[in-house]
C-alpha cells in the first residue's frame, strides 16, 4: 500500500497481540462513563492518522504512560477500540471468549475476507473453538505429525534457496521470506506444489495484508481497493483449488492437508461448509502464514 500503508511485521503482532479489538459502544450513553480511561482522538477518523503514520509501538506505549499500563480506549481504522496490554490481559482475553464478549474483525477485514455477496445471508461465524477443533481433528499439528513435514519443509527451502539466492550478488530477503511462507503454506494447507499457482498467490499477498489494517475506502488508488481487487482474485484461485480437491476426494485420492479436511468436516449441526465460506477461512490461514 502507499498512503494508507501498516507494515505486516508490525501491524500482526500489534493488532492480534498487543491490541484485542471489540465493539463496546453498542450500549447505552450512560454505559459509557464506565469504559476505560483514554481518548477517541478527532470524530470520525479518531486516532487512526498518529497510529498508521506514527511509530506504532509508540503509540500503544504512550498511552499505557497517560492512560493505564493495563487498558485504555481509542478509534482506529474506524473502530471504537479498547487496547488490552501486557500477558495477564492477553490470557484473560483469549481465555475468556464468547464468555464475557464476542471477537469480531475490523470492518475492512470483514469487507476483504468476506465471501457471500452483499444481498446473500452471511455465513454461520466459527468460532475460535471450532476453528481449533478443525485444525486439531485430523492431528495436522501433533508433534509427532509436524516430524513428517520437515523432510519435505527442508527441501523446498534449499530448492527456493537455490533458485533465489544462488549465485546472486544481491539477495532480497523479504520476497524469498513471502515466497518461502506461502509455498509452505500451500504445500500443507492446499496440498499443492504448483509454482504458477503459488505465484499467484504470492503476487495478490502484499494487497491483501496491507489492505486488513486500512481505512475502507473502496475507491481506484487506495491500498483498500487494491486488497478488494486481490481478495477476489485470490478467492476465485481458491474455489478452482477446492473444485479439484473434490473430484480427488470423490475418486478416493489420498488427501492429507487442511483443506481437504475442511471440505469433507461439518459443524457442530451437521452442516457442511459452503465453498466459498472454505475459500474465505483458508485465505485467512494463508494471510496468517
Amino acid at each position: 500500500m502507499e498512503v494508507l500503508s501498516l507494515p505486516l511485521s508490525v501491524a500482526l503482532p500489534l493488532l492480534f497481540l498487543g491490541l484485542f479489538i471489540f465493539n463496546f459502544f453498542r450500549k447505552s450513553g450512560d454505559d459509557v462513563e464506565k469504559l476505560p480511561p483514554g481518548s477517541l482522538g478527532w470524530p470520525i477518523i479518531g486516532e487512526t492518522l498518529e497510529f498508521l503514520f506514527g511509530k506504532h509501538e509508540k503509540f500503544v506505549s504512550d498511552r499505557m504512560k497517560k492512560y493505564s499500563a493495563d487498558i485504555f480506549k481509542t478509534k482506529i481504522l474506524g473502530e471504537k477500540t479498547l487496547a488490552v496490554c501486557g500477558p495477564e490481559g492477553h490470557k484473560f482475553l483469549f481465555s475468556n471468549e464468547g464468555k464475557y464478549f464476542t471477537s469480531f474483525r475490523p470492518h475492512s477485514m470483514q469487507k476483504i475476507f468476506r465471501s457471500y455477496g452483499e444481498s446473500a445471508a452471511a455465513p454461520e461465524p466459527m468460532t475460535r473453538d471450532t476453528k481449533a477443533k478443525l485444525l486439531r481433528a485430523p492431528g495436522f499439528l501433533k508433534p509427532e505429525a509436524l516430524v513428517h513435514y520437515l523432510g519435505k519443509m527442508d527441501s523446498i527451502s534449499q530448492q527456493l534457496l537455490q533458485s533465489h539466492w544462488e549465485g546472486k550478488k544481491e539477495v532480497k530477503v523479504y520476497p524469498f521470506a513471502k515466497t518461502l511462507t506461502l509455498t509452505l503454506a500451500s504445500r500443507f494447507f492446499l496440498g499443492t506444489e504448483d509454482p504458477e499457482r503459488i505465484a499467484r498467490l504470492v503476487a495478490n499477498f502484499d494487497d491483501i495484508t496491507e489492505g486488513m489494517h486500512s481505512i475502507p475506502l473502496n475507491i481506484p488508488g487506495t491500498g483498500f481497493y487494491k486488497a478488494i481487487k486481490s481478495a477476489a482474485a485470490t478467492r476465485k484461485e481458491l474455489l478452482a483449488v477446492i473444485k479439484e480437491k473434490k473430484v480427488a476426494i470423490a475418486a478416493g485420492q489420498p488427501t492429507l492437508d487442511i483443506l481437504s479436511h475442511m471440505i469433507v468436516a461439518a459443524y457442530s449441526t451437521g452442516r457442511l461448509m459452503p465453498d466459498v465460506e472454505i475459500a474465505g477461512n483458508t485465505m485467512g490461514l494463508l494471510t496468517a502464514g
